[in-house]
């Protein structure tokens, strides 16, 4: 990935091992030129502190500083004048580095400042006097954002982890490399929870946090300046037309706002409601753009027989878009191994069919700058997340048995913790959040962590590419349609209207997952079932195997399984952090499970295969 690494040392300047620690920073930022448009840049070495980037000319990084400070800004933020943003910072600094703890007035502050500030950025600030440093994200951590830290002696936070694992990789032994809570999180969820990695002691920056370091002795704090409570439902007494009609209008600000005049502004169509959304605000905007689509290669629809490709075209032709059809991308060897480099595991490989697309994208349209739209939060946001929750034990339950894609007890055994470690966990991060009812805990959950923590790591992948956006989660957007009554998400009534009201002919037209459109009673009927279909367990499991025709298991014979069977017997060390005898009963039994629970299962093989074996199968049996 592109972006700032940051490394403090509080002895910068001595001998590792015969190398200088300028020279194996450079060599870590080398490590992530993965292609010849990019290039790595040292931005900054002062006193303890080495900054520099790894980038595509077009990533967008602002460095600008004056005598009490040097800023960089990576990422974009919207609606405000450079200038004007200049001054807001530097202000927000003052106030900042006045205290090496903020107060709660110092929180609400700054806090106050991030609920205005729409953008996917992270802030990097040095004292010129005092030499702290501090490093800010957006409130919503838009960008993943990844730290190590050793006692007090040294710092690494990056954008890549790949970066921070690079420097690190020879300081721990084999058995200590990897992060077992992180690895159970992963096999339940597909992602981690919380500020967990997969990789031991390397840790993801919460959103709306304030990561300092004190140059005087050493310190590193990070302290959380915003939590979202989504108890609270401002515009519960509105209409749904009225909450509609101020979404559209939102949302096609943060359309507009997030429109590059200098880039070709490509939409990721498929055949949904998210990414029609975001076509439909151009079209209703007058803002010229083009539409690109790409099938996962296992894509199935709920209903129906409509591909995302017949929909996507019918979209585009009824919004006079220019369309590009790049048909299914099989991932290749190079693909889910490239995956694995950029990402360490935190998007799993099924994914990797992304990396041919966009590489596509890029090649055809790269002789001009691309600004990515996608319709990335859309599915989340509208959605009617309450249930009925009786107490926490019942909430936890709930999300183990609906979100994990293996029981609870086979994770457990695969990575031999005891479960109750795993509950306790996820009955510690439910307890940190500042709702007090059950179901908005869940709706919590499931945005910060179901949600960001795979779809934000999913979405950076763009990045790698290009610059890419996604105008659903524009704050004055995500925090109007949170504070939204949920009865007014039931069965999609608001997008409905939100739909209605931006194009009503691209709401007739069907949604390829369902085989119908959202103004249809078909439709309804569906969501009527779906409400039953989360509430039930017995009830799911029927639904789940009559009507979901998005669910398949891998065969025996299939490569997935003689790939982890070859993986198993040819790294001895995988054994060494998973049970050989829980995957050997998972392969053996492979028709049981779920795809979604095999295919995570095969990036932590994979990850831990060539990480600790320095080889992989992946080789052997992707590239036939």
């Amino acid at each position: 990935m592109p972006g700032i690494s940051v490394k403090f040392d509080s002895n910068k300047k001595k001998i590792t091992d015969g190398n200088d620690v300028e020279e194996l920073f450079s060599d870590a930022l080398n490590s992530l030129i993965h292609n010849d448009y990019y290039k790595q840049e040292i931005l900054l070495t002062d006193d303890n502190y080495l900054i520099g980037c790894t980038k595509y000319a077009e990533y967008p990084i602002n460095i600008f500083e004056n005598s009490e400070f040097w800023v960089c800004v990576e990422g974009k933020i919207y609606g405000k004048t450079l200038s004007a943003l200049n001054d807001e910072i530097y202000a927000l600094l003052r106030r900042i580095f006045e205290a090496t703890t903020p107060s709660e007035e110092d929180k609400k502050v700054i806090a106050d400042w991030l609920l205005e500030t729409d953008g996917d950025f992270v802030i990097y600030a040095l004292n010129k006097n005092t030499k702290d440093f501090v490093i800010m994200n957006d409130v919503l951590g838009r960008l993943p954002f990844y730290y190590y830290y050793k006692d007090k002696v040294e710092i690494i936070a990056s954008r890549e982890i790949q970066f921070i694992s690079y420097l690190i990789n020879d300081n721990r032994d084999n058995d200590n490399k990897f992060d077992k809570m992180g690895i159970a999180q992963f096999l339940l969820f597909s992602h981690t929870l919380g500020k967990r990695t997969l990789l031991s002691n390397v840790y993801r920056l919460e959103p709306a946090s304030l990561l300092r370091i004190n140059n005087n002795n050493s310190k590193f704090q990070i302290d959380t300046i915003y939590r979202f409570n989504f108890e609270i439902k401002k515009y519960s007494n509105d209409s749904n037309e009225n909450n509609a009609r101020e979404l559209v209008s939102l949302f096609s600000e943060a359309c507009k706002n997030r429109v590059d005049d200098n880039s070709k502004n490509i939409i990721s169509l498929s055949g949904g409601f998210d990414s029609r959304a975001v076509a439909a605000s151009f079209h209703k905007n007058k803002i010229p753009g083009y539409a690109v689509t790409s099938t996962e290669p296992h894509w199935r629809p709920v209903e129906g027989s409509t591909s995302e490709t017949e929909i996507a075209e019918q979209i585009a032709k009824s919004l006079n878009i220019d369309w590009e059809n790049y048909g299914i991308m099989k991932p290749q060897a190079e693909d889910l191994i490239m995956m694995l480099k950029m990402k360490k595991g935190l998007t799993y490989l099924a994914h990797s069919f992304l990396l041919p697309f966009l590489e596509k994208v890029k090649h055809k349209h790269g002789s001009s700058p691309i600004n990515f739209f996608t319709g990335h939060g859309g599915d989340i946001l509208f959605a009617n997340l309450s249930f009925e929750i009786s107490n926490l034990d019942h909430l936890i339950r709930g999300i183990i048995h609906v979100k994990g894609f293996f029981s609870l007890q086979e994770v457990a055994s695969l990575i031999q913790i005891k479960e109750s470690e795993i509950v306790d966990e996820i009955r510690n991060i439910l307890s940190s959040y500042p709702e007090e009812n059950f179901s908005q805990k869940l709706v919590h959950y499931l945005f910060f962590e179901s949600n960001a923590k795979l779809s934000f790591e999913i979405e950076d992948i763009n990045r790698f590419y290009f610059w890419s956006v996604a105008p659903f989660y524009s704050i004055p957007f995500f925090e109007y349609i949170m504070n939204c009554p949920d009865k007014h998400k039931s069965k999609h009534d608001l997008y409905r209207e939100f739909l209605l009201k931006i194009s009503p002919s691209v709401a007739e037209i069907k949604n390829s997952n369902w085989g119908c459109s959202i103004l249809s009673r078909k439709f309804r009927i569906l969501q009527s079932i779906m409400t039953l279909y989360w509430k039930y367990s017995d009830l799911r499991k029927i639904i789940k195997k009559l009507k979901d025709k998005r669910g398949y298991s891998y065969k025996h014979d299939s490569k997935i399984i003689r790939c982890i069977q070859d993986q198993l017997n040819n790294c001895d060390v995988i054994s060494n952090h998973l049970s050989r005898k829980g995957i050997e009963k998972i392969m053996n039994n492979c028709t049981d499970y779920s795809h979604y629970g095999i295919d995570n299962l095969f990036t932590i093989t994979s990850l831990i295969e060539k990480t600790l074996c320095k080889n992989t199968m992946i080789e052997k049996y992707y590239n036939e």
